[in-house]
């Protein structure tokens, strides 16, 4: 097993400057662009700028304060998120049955999410490089659709774009976590 780096605290600081900018500048860029988007809109659309920005400026905090944490503990970090994101989708697949989606979405997220937490614990106890491997590829392709999917389940949940926009956000810093161990996996089968 390759041997643990220990993250200094000056690249800590580092990190958390360049994560905390990205997300400032995120916001800032965000407030002028939505600022000229509802710009001469109906007053009850107006209304709603400030949710929105909350909701954008929340999103970017969570991924932003995941982020940084999944670089101090990246092993942690993507596994448990991979983990959790793969108990979600099994709830996700009930409540779809339940509400008489398409048995396909509700199978998949099922199937997957039996398979996710599964793979996390391989990659994690086993250093499967199989299981670590095969787990990137599925959080990165559901990052995608979820990313894509993302007006669908903010329909389908009821809640804001941004909020939806949560979900693939954590799947690509779990993606990110991941892919920082291959180091550990170089050599592994």
């Amino acid at each position: 097993m390759a041997e643990v780096v220990r993250t200094t605290r000056k690249q800590s600081l580092q990190t958390a400057y360049v994560i905390a900018g990205a997300a400032v500048t995120f916001n800032l860029l965000f407030s002028l662009c939505s600022y000229f988007y509802y710009d001469g809109k109906p007053a009850f659309e107006v209304a709603d700028a400030g949710k929105v920005r909350f909701a954008a400026a929340l999103m970017s905090v969570i991924v932003a304060g995941m982020g940084y944490l999944a670089a101090l503990a990246p092993r942690a970090i993507g596994h448990g998120l991979a983990f959790v994101m793969g108990v979600a989708s099994i709830a996700g697949g009930i409540v779809a049955y339940a509400k008489g989606l398409p048995p396909v979405m509700a199978t998949t997220l099922l199937i997957t999410g039996a398979m996710v937490p599964v793979l996390a614990y391989r990659s994690l106890i086993a250093h499967s490089r199989g299981a670590w491997s095969f787990l990137i590829a599925i959080m990165s392709v559901f990052a995608t659709v979820y990313f894509f999917g993302a007006p669908k389940i903010r329909h389908l949940l009821g809640i804001g774009l941004w909020h939806a926009m949560i979900i693939p956000g954590l799947q690509i810093v779990c993606v990110i976590a991941l892919s920082m161990l291959r180091r550990e996996y170089r050599d592994r089968l």
